[in-house]
């Protein structure tokens, strides 16, 4: 029988503590996915590696900052590699790719089965056809705000607003759907 692995909060308070083993487990939980998410959001391999070796030196120096009761840690390591690209793209007076941050949020945890993928793609069935097309091509496609409105010749103000509106019309959905409010009555 295998010993169950620590959680992501006991291994942050360990290398909090200076404890390089759980550094190493902690890591290899999540770089590959930090390294996913910095080259989604820049675009640039050379600097998603550079950005994902600064996130994990500053979980190295920074994990006593964690706070569980604000977020998880998957949610933290996603605001740091945020962080460490903006302050990138500040060093190097790039201001147009933080936009494309504004309204980023943290990536779920892939599930274990399709229900979500599901529950998403039926969520996303209520969305106007403007709505659903450019949300879309910019989450599935994985295409920055400014390259789908450029595929769709739309203004940026208009493809954004589309794009909120088309998700705030999934989120009253999935709040909306039973298993939903089974979950949050707990």
């Amino acid at each position: 029988m295998s010993t169950p692995e620590p959680a992501d909060e006991s291994l942050l308070a360990a290398i909090a503590r200076g404890d390089l083993e759980a550094f190493h487990q902690l890591y290899e939980r999540y770089a590959g996915r930090v390294l996913a998410c910095a080259r989604h959001l820049c675009r640039d391999a050379a600097l998603a590696e550079d950005v994902t070796q600064e996130v994990f030196t500053a979980v190295w120096t920074r994990a006593g900052t964690f706070r569980p009761d604000r977020g998880s840690a998957p949610a933290w390591l996603f605001t740091l590699t945020r962080h460490k690209l903006v302050d990138h793209w500040r060093r190097t007076g790039k201001g147009a790719e933080m936009e494309a941050l504004d309204d980023l949020r943290p990536p779920a945890q892939a599930p274990e089965d399709g229900d979500l993928r599901l529950s998403l793609r039926q969520a996303l069935a209520h969305a106007s056809p403007e709505q659903r097309e450019a949300i879309e091509i910019a989450y599935f496609e994985g295409l920055t705000y400014e390259e789908t409105a450029g595929r769709l010749a739309l203004p940026l103000g208009t493809l954004k607003s589309r794009i909120r509106l088309g998700l705030r019309v999934m989120r009253q959905v999935l709040l909306e759907a039973p298993e939903m409010r089974a979950e949050r009555a707990f």
